[in-house]
């Protein structure tokens, strides 16, 4: 193997870590929906209710909720107003309404993961055209002795993807009704944070675009 083509495996393999560390951590859409027949204004007051398997993580996803909405919409951290998530149920729906509607709460937004999947992804052999020359710096006659003219084939490889399932819903106050819900999908976040930092934007842009918070 000649240098030039050792050089061009080196890039291959930068451009091709490069890549895949740009392609980690991205979140999007799996479903959508919003009832069509709603006509109201924007959500004053939600209260944020993260249904977490631990009490740390349902506290730090609402406070980064709240942080995220816009002057105009009030979030309320749901441990502020029941500090015991089983207190939020069925069996205290009536109660759980009478309270949101006494404090003027006109909305709630409730969150959760739905899975964690983790999936073996395949890339087959690919093939590269590669300069035979040595260095782009010889004569300008030269130029055409530097076409493409050496194959080298990347053998394949397969990495591991972890995706999480998240699914977000807005009720209308003291109704219940659903307004909207979305599922969304974030493959490889590098930490908590990160998953989380995802997701809370992509719910305040789709609440924004849907109209049901302050612009």
């Amino acid at each position: 193997m000649t240098m030039t083509s050792k050089l061009f495996r080196r890039v291959v393999l930068v451009v091709l870590s490069t890549f895949l560390l740009a392609a980690c951590a991205t979140t999007s859409v799996v479903s959508e929906w919003r009832d069509p027949g709603y006509r109201g204004a924007a959500l004053k007051k939600i209260m944020i209710f993260i249904a977490a398997g631990d009490d740390a993580t349902r506290r730090m996803v609402e406070d980064r909720l709240v942080s995220s909405f816009p002057k105009g919409t009030q979030g309320v951290p749901s441990y502020t107003l029941f500090p015991d998530a089983k207190d939020i149920n069925e069996q205290n729906a009536k109660e759980i309404g009478a309270r949101l509607k006494q404090e003027g709460f006109d909305g709630a937004l409730t969150a959760r993961l739905l899975s964690v999947d983790k999936d073996k992804v395949y890339v087959p052999p690919q093939s590269y055209l590669a300069p035979a020359a040595v260095g782009p710096y010889g004569s300008f006659y030269r130029y055409g002795g530097y076409a493409f003219s050496a194959v080298y084939t990347m053998p394949a490889y397969s990495y591991q993807q972890t995706k999480y399932l998240i699914e977000t819903i807005v009720y209308e106050i003291p109704t219940g009704q659903m307004l909207w819900t979305m599922t969304t999908e974030t493959v490889d976040p590098d930490s908590r944070q990160q998953l989380v930092d995802q997701v809370t934007r992509m719910i305040d842009g789709e609440l924004t675009k849907q109209g049901l918070i302050a612009g």
